[in-house]
């Protein structure tokens, strides 16, 4: 059975020390005014050795705490579109407003589709060992052509290879007979399509200064309030949501 995406929020900074684990708090917002902007990144199995499926048309929006449109209770946040988004690792330039969205609006879905531009290094790149001819090999192993090609090779039947270096197919999935010996082809570099964040394994650190060998595996976003003249008094509790699916 696949496992599925591990969803995990960071703000401020690409550290797991800035883990969002509680509530996020924009502060005391003046009507006629702008909060304060936020920086998230959103990441799909950080730090994990383990794939898990990726997560697909992903969304951002904002919605009331009972997952509704803020028209009851009134969160005039929700309901009125006060959130606006920015996607920094697609190196968008403007924002868009988030939350109920509707006919007229600036943004009538209400919601902002997410991606990256980053790729993320399959784990096994760095120590697949490079083709030897006449060797036995085990399940689940790794190799590499003696030349370079952009994939790796897993072993998906033991046995021992040929004297003679196999064509090597550059076709994800396809499989590779060497000897007695199989593999799949295996794509080292995996870059997410539009609206995907990938679930790939990988071994970021916990400052993140590695992060970008998982950069199809996170997102980055720009978010802050853009409060009106004719808001009312009082605090909008609300949740910002990533919708998503996966297979």
């Amino acid at each position: 059975m696949t496992k599925a995406p591990v969803v995990s929020w960071y703000e401020g900074t690409n550290t797991k020390a800035t883990e969002v684990k509680s509530t996020v708090n924009y502060g005391t917002v003046d009507a006629d005014s702008q909060s304060a902007t936020k920086v998230f990144y959103i990441w799909n199995n950080r730090d994990t050795l383990d794939d898990c499926s990726k997560m697909e048309e992903v969304v951002f929006t904002t919605r009331d705490r009972n997952g509704g449109l803020g028209d009851s209770p009134v969160v005039e946040a929700v309901k009125d579109n006060w959130f606006w988004v920015r996607v920094d690792s697609l190196n968008e330039e403007s924002f868009l407003p988030v939350g109920k969205g509707g006919v007229g609006t600036k943004n009538p879905s209400g919601m902002k589709e997410l991606g990256t531009t980053g790729s993320t290094t399959n784990v096994n790149a760095s120590t697949a060992q490079v083709w030897a001819g006449n060797k036995l090999l085990t399940l689940d192993t790794y190799v590499q052509p003696t030349t370079a090609n952009g994939f790796i090779y897993k072993v998906t039947k033991a046995g021992t290879t040929d004297g003679n270096e196999p064509t090597w197919v550059k076709v994800e999935g396809n499989p590779v007979f060497d000897g007695s010996a199989e593999f799949v082809a295996i794509k080292i570099l995996q870059t997410p399509a539009s609206k995907e964040i990938l679930g790939y394994a990988n071994k970021t650190d916990v400052n993140g200064t590695n992060a970008h060998l998982a950069g199809g595996n996170f997102v980055k976003i720009s978010v802050y309030a853009d409060v009106p003249i004719t808001a009312s008094a009082g605090k909008n509790l609300l949740v910002q949501r990533v919708s998503y699916r996966y297979v």
